[in-house]
Parts: C-alpha cells; structure tokens; sequence
C-alpha cells in the first residue's frame, strides 16, 4: 500500500478544517480519511479521484454531525484517556453491540470448543473407517467400531451445539 506525501495529508487535514472538524476530532478524522484514500489509491484509482471520493462522503453535514454527537464523549474524558481511546472506541462504543461484534466476541470459547468436538469426531470416524475396511470385516465391538461410534457421538455433539448456536444467535436468545 502506498502511504501518502505530507503534502497529500495536508490537503486532507485542510478539508477537515474548512468543513468545520472539531480540533478533538481533527487527528482522528484524518487518520481515517488518509487511510480511505490511500486504500482506494491502492484499488488502482488515482489520488485525485480518490479524495474526490472522500471529500465528498466527509462533507460539513457530516462533519458537523460527528462534532455534534461526540463532542461530549471527547471533552469529558481526560487527555490520558484521549490518547488511549480512538474514535472507533467512541464512534462504535453501542453500534458493536447492535451489530452483533459483542455477542461475536462473547461466542468465540464455544465456537472453539465446538470446532475441536467437530474435528476430533471427524478424525476418529475416518480413523475408525479405514481400520474397519482395511481390516477386510466391520464390527461395532472391535477397536475400530468403538473409534467410529465415539467420533460419531463427538461429531453428533459438536453439530448439535453449533447448531444450536446458530439458532441463538439468529433469534438472539440469551442462555
């Protein structure tokens, strides 16, 4: 990816400053731009097209509207606790639990868990299967049929919860 000159970024921080950007915002709000532009500059588009694209998403309204609805977040707060926080910590602070990140998050030990039930089964029925055929006879009570019946409960377990889970997270019924 390329990064942009000096003289690009000021281009962009006078945009931010002609459309009113609070000085709280600024350097976030440019950190953000700098990193749209570039990644559209890296599509193959050329940069004057690109902050085209930007400078017209991040018009004064939209300005405005940052500085209006986080300007008690960001003046609140200390400069210790400014510099810690980026604006992705105070933009999406609630939007992540209404887009689901935080039930995601919350999920991950049991996705996991499910995902090694899943591939343990998996592996002891195949193991258990090619025992079984190339022993020439199948038996439930030999090794290889006990390898089978294990990885199929494993296998029917770690199933049985993910799809539960899905069920839970599509209707968002809490445990």
């Amino acid at each position: 990816m390329q990064t942009l000159t000096q003289h690009q970024v000021d281009i962009l921080r006078n945009h931010l400053l002609l459309n009113g950007s609070d000085p709280f915002l600024l350097d976030e709000l440019l950190d953000h731009l700098a990193c749209e532009v570039e990644y559209y500059v890296w599509l193959g588009l050329p940069f004057e097209k690109a902050l085209e694209h930007v400078q017209h998403n991040t018009d004064r309204q939209t300005v405005s509207q940052l500085n209006k609805t986080y300007y008690q977040e960001l003046t609140t707060q200390s400069d210790n606790q400014l510099r810690v926080d980026t604006l992705d910590d105070i933009v999406f602070e609630n939007r992540n639990k209404a887009y689901g990140a935080y039930d995601l998050r919350q999920m991950y030990p049991k996705v996991m868990r499910n995902a090694l039930f899943l591939t343990l089964g998996l592996f002891l029925m195949l193991m258990g299967l090619m025992g079984g055929v190339s022993k020439g006879n199948w038996s439930y009570a030999s090794r290889w049929g006990v390898m089978w019946i294990v990885g199929l409960c494993t296998t029917a377990y770690g199933g049985g919860n993910w799809y539960l889970q899905s069920v839970r997270q599509k209707y968002m019924i809490r445990e």
